[in-house]
């Protein structure tokens, strides 16, 4: 080190540092920049984040679970976790209350940039330069401004060794970061796990390791090979664990292991766990991942090409919903059971409760490669019989019909509103169900029916007696925040909500049904910008719905006065009549509150 830079890093003292920071400390001068300086805040458009952001959509959805993990798991408060890009940029990051309500959270934040170049010796910057994990402690940044904060960083690798991202936690706390570290790069290791699976469904996939009970671990070895056994990718565990044998893409099964990979391949494709030598002679436990057809064999499906606009084929949804209220749970199970033994099942709920998305989940338990055929029963009333209409006739709708629904392999019929046929059944409709009961006892279709607010323990339509399960309420559903999370990670990756938010919105009186849920969420996320919804972004939505509320006499006749100062009053209300708080959240003075208040 030479004598400008021993000066430089005088107030901590050259032993002090660790060779990597000192490396780092070196990097920074060679660049120009003067640690007595003030850093340069680096912060790109909101146009290029929102580029930058849609850019690694997949590797996000990826990254935000395990942000939010590692965000719970860091022990005690005052702590931001983040997720750059391979220029440096925090593309996603959450931060505590404590945290947030420090000086350097305005600089830790989406669309700041943390390369050396920029923000001198940090962990992130030092993570991009050498690709190792990096921790960066209070005095050891370059910058005497960013001196208050310790942060750990661990670079994300693509299966092809290239770094796709940065992991960090960063806090003001600097005891608990030798811990922190270990919960960061064991959150990187599932990323890598998740992106090298993905990423490698068409190869086969070897997990190998020296001990068998740590196959199922996240510390496993992982080589990709395509069908020629070359090698297509790998993961860090696996160059770790084969130490000593040269590891690099396009090498052969046979440069890494002894053997024939495709004798290997047979060997092991029908056994649970396997042993393995390496070329050095090292002994390995290993299980196989085959690969996935490379074409999707086309089983005997028949088309629907039903003409009536009251029937319709339904194709079930692939996203995961949330069914963790216990009544829910007890319906869904007891609606399973009943359908497998051919007993027709009647889902009762007010509207919007979600009737049809759970005749779907019963559906895809049940016969998930057949199809779903939906029958709006208050428009089937006025088609069924009806000469020259577009409608149908109880024949279209049989299993092995002529016109057009040829269900061979069976399926689901879900009848919605049901209760337009109480006492009016058509005689077509009639027939079709008596067919219908020979095909459910014969284990090919199931009947499925949706009504509203049915009274009574049974439903009873035409021949047959339906099972009937209940759904509660939205207010009434248990797992509310769970749901209100969910919607809104589909409506947008970009928005979350705090937990003050998340009570305001719990305790709504206009809370009424999944629809109205579905469109305040996205009101919200429309009027918001990008990052932590809090409860006065929530307050001004749920102040167009509750136009009665009164207004201070100055805004009263305005539309747009009006609702401004009713988003106001509810964020007072919200903050425990505290003014101060109230004016920080919503970005005005304490006077502008004190005017809307007073009555």
């Amino acid at each position: 080190m030479d004598s400008t830079s021993y000066r430089a890093v005088g107030r901590l003292g050259v032993l002090d540092l660790p060779e990597g920071i000192l490396s780092s400390w070196n990097r920074c001068l060679r660049l120009g920049l003067d640690p007595r300086a003030r850093p340069e805040n680096a912060f790109v458009s909101a146009q290029d984040l929102r580029h930058a952001r849609r850019a690694e959509e997949q590797l996000l959805k990826i990254v935000r679970p395990e942000l939010e993990m590692l965000s719970s798991q860091i022990s005690g408060s005052n702590h931001v976790t983040a997720f750059a890009n391979e220029a440096g940029m925090i593309l996603d990051a959450i931060m505590d209350a404590e945290f947030e309500e420090a000086a350097c959270a305005r600089t830790v934040r989406p669309g700041s940039v943390w390369r050396e170049d920029i923000r001198g010796t940090n962990a992130l910057g030092m993570a991009l330069v050498t690709g190792r994990t990096s921790m960066v402690t209070g005095g050891e940044h370059f910058f005497e401004a960013h001196a208050g904060v310790s942060c750990v960083c661990v670079p994300v690798h693509a299966s092809d060794g290239r770094i796709v991202g940065l992991l960090d936690a960063s806090s003001e706390i600097e005891a608990r970061q030798a811990h922190t570290r270990a919960l960061v790069e064991l959150s990187a290791r599932n990323i890598e796990n998740r992106l090298f699976g993905e990423a490698h469904q068409r190869d086969h996939v070897l997990l190998f390791h020296p001990r068998a009970e740590y196959l199922v671990t996240q510390v496993v070895g992982l080589i990709a090979f395509d069908d020629q056994g070359r090698v297509s990718g790998l993961n860090r565990c696996a160059t770790g664990l084969l130490a000593g044998v040269e590891l690099s893409m396009g090498r052969r099964f046979g440069d890494l292991f002894r053997g024939d990979f495709h004798d290997v391949l047979g060997r092991m494709s029908g056994q649970d766990t396997g042993r393995l030598s390496d070329r050095l002679g090292a002994r390995l436990f290993a299980r196989l991942r085959t690969a996935r057809p490379r074409t999707t064999p086309q089983g005997v499906r028949r088309t629907v090409t039903l003409r009536a606009p009251t029937v319709e084929r339904l194709t079930p949804q692939n996203r995961r919903l949330v069914l963790d209220d216990d009544l829910v749970r007890h319906s869904l199970r007891l609606a399973c059971k009943a359908a497998r033994l051919g007993q027709p099942v009647c889902i009762r709920g007010a509207a919007g409760t979600g009737k049809t998305a759970l005749a779907e989940v019963i559906h895809r338990r049940i016969h998930p490669d057949r199809p779903m055929v939906s029958v709006d029963c208050r428009g089937a009333i006025r088609a069924i019989g009806a000469p020259g209409a577009h409608g149908i006739t109880g024949e279209a709708l049989l299993p092995g019909g002529t016109d057009g629904v040829g269900f061979e392999a069976g399926g689901t019929l879900l009848l919605e509103g049901i209760a337009a046929l109480r006492g009016a059944v058509p005689a077509e409709l009639d027939r079709l169900l008596e067919r219908q009961r020979r095909e459910m006892r014969a284990g090919r279709w199931i009947l499925l029916a949706t009504d509203r607010d049915a009274v009574g323990a049974e439903v009873v339509l035409g021949p047959m007696k339906l099972l009937a399960v209940d759904l509660p309420r939205l207010g009434a559903r248990s797992d509310f925040g769970k749901l209100v999370r969910s919607m809104l990670a589909e409506l947008s990756t970009d928005h979350r909500l705090s937990s003050g938010a998340m009570r305001v919105l719990a305790g709504a009186e206009w809370k009424a049904n999944l629809h109205d849920l579905w469109h305040q969420l996205q009101v919200l996320v429309t009027r918001s910008p990008a990052g932590i919804l809090r409860e006065a972004d929530l307050d001004g939505v749920l102040a167009d719905r509750d136009a009665g509320e009164a207004t201070c006499d100055r805004c009263q006749g305005t539309p747009i006065r009006e609702q401004r100062c009713r988003e106001i009053r509810r964020t007072f209300r919200a903050c425990q009549g505290n003014v101060a708080l109230a004016a920080r959240r919503l970005g005005v003075s304490r006077n502008t509150v004190y005017a809307h208040i007073r009555d």
